[in-house]
């Protein structure tokens, strides 16, 4: 019986998308037999420069609206892979139109947007699943198994971060990521966002204790070489309360010089974890020694298990990020197709719209330059039936 077929759409055409078209184009060779994506559509406002590409690719249709992507009948999932800005009214649209949504992140330009999109996708019985891949990274999962073992005790204290250098050159010219109103944030709402959810997966809602940010290149050369101020951080730090009241931070930054990558670190009673998001490996230390029977039972966790399914084997790996994607988007389109490997492994918008709210509240609250006090309890977020 042959696996079943998603006629999927992609809106966008950037690097990101690409990434999506990657995994999507290589995921019936590195998971055969699983479910068959069909990229049927792709929305872009440059039809005419795309076509050839496309049709080159196996696409058969290049459109310039969502509209028009959605009035063919066949279309199940719509990838939304593009520009900031038109992410929750995208969404939106693709909802209503009863098909189901993968959305890039951010899921809204501000915390209202995020939330109201969260809340308005509760309505809809079909899976809507943003691009919160780093649930589907090994490190993060193994991590998450071996804390309910008990294998570090209670967690007190941690550390996450993740270190790129794209804007370390001042001489870069200025974008739409650079401007608030086009992308919604900086480095925190880019990269923190993604730690932010693997935190609240790993340990519980968050609450900011402490936070710092600051744009280190005001300004940038512009189209006509004039320069541009920049509006959204590139560097971001926020100590998180968390779980049972550990508290760890986590650090976003886009000026980064040396070994690029996304370490992490949690100490807890009994030992702690080290891992690199980039190598999937994490480390666990005990003060009694017993690492390899939590090791052990670790191994049998459903999330475990899903992911090494979800994921392209390691031989036919297609690089640690569109490893992520590929993982992802293939768990969408199972759940698409009505088989969930790992329920409640997916994050859901309500999850973003909650993670997305701590990073702006990191941004906003480390601009003033000063110690903060937070407000008590922890990020509300709309809860989801459907996941």
């Amino acid at each position: 019986m042959p696996p079943p077929s998603v006629p999927i759409a992609i809106v966008g055409f950037g690097s990101i998308a690409r990434s999506h078209l990657s995994a999507l184009r290589d995921l019936p060779v590195v998971r055969p037999g699983s479910v068959l994506p069909v990229v049927s559509t792709i929305v872009t406002e440059r039809p005419a420069a795309v076509r050839d590409e496309a049709e080159a690719l196996g696409v058969r249709r290049v459109v310039e609206t969502l509209e028009e992507a959605l009035t063919d009948h066949e279309l199940q999932l719509v990838d939304v892979a593009s520009r900031n800005d038109r992410h929750a009214a995208q969404a939106r649209e693709v909802l209503d139109a009863n098909r189901a949504l993968y959305l890039e992140k951010p899921i809204g330009r501000t915390r209202q947007e995020a939330e109201s999109l969260a809340t308005h996708a509760l309505d809809v019985d079909l899976p809507s699943q943003p691009g919160l891949v780093l649930r589907y990274e090994p490190a993060i999962v193994e991590a998450r198994a071996l804390i309910r073992e008990g294998a570090i005790g209670e967690v007190r204290h941690g550390r996450m971060g993740s270190f790129h250098g794209s804007y370390l050159d001042p001489a870069r010219p200025t974008s739409w990521r650079l401007r608030a109103a086009s992308a919604g944030g900086g480095a925190m709402l880019d990269l923190g966002v993604h730690l932010i959810d693997a935190l609240r997966f790993l340990l519980g809602d968050a609450r900011l204790v402490a936070a710092s940010a600051r744009t280190v290149v005001p300004s940038r050369p512009g189209a006509d070489g004039a320069d541009e101020p920049v509006d959204v951080d590139d560097w971001s730090w926020g100590e998180l309360e968390v779980g049972n009241g550990a508290h760890v931070t986590v650090e976003a930054s886009r000026i980064f010089l040396g070994a690029e990558g996304v370490p992490f670190e949690l100490y807890g009673t009994a030992g702690s974890l080290v891992g690199d998001l980039g190598t999937g490996r994490v480390a666990l230390q005990r003060f009694d020694g017993r690492e390899a029977v939590y090791r052990e039972a670790a191994r049998r966790d459903p999330y475990v298990r899903g992911v090494e399914a979800l994921r392209p084997p390691a031989r036919l790996s297609l690089g640690s990020f569109v490893d992520l994607h590929a993982a992802a988007l293939h768990h969408v389109l199972l759940r698409v197709a009505g088989d969930d490997p790992a329920p409640g492994l997916a994050p859901t918008l309500a999850d973003a719209a909650a993670a997305e709210s701590v990073a702006h509240e990191i941004v906003e609250t480390g601009r003033q330059g000063e110690p903060m006090v937070a407000a008590a309890g922890s990020v509300a977020s709309p809860q989801s039936p459907h996941g």
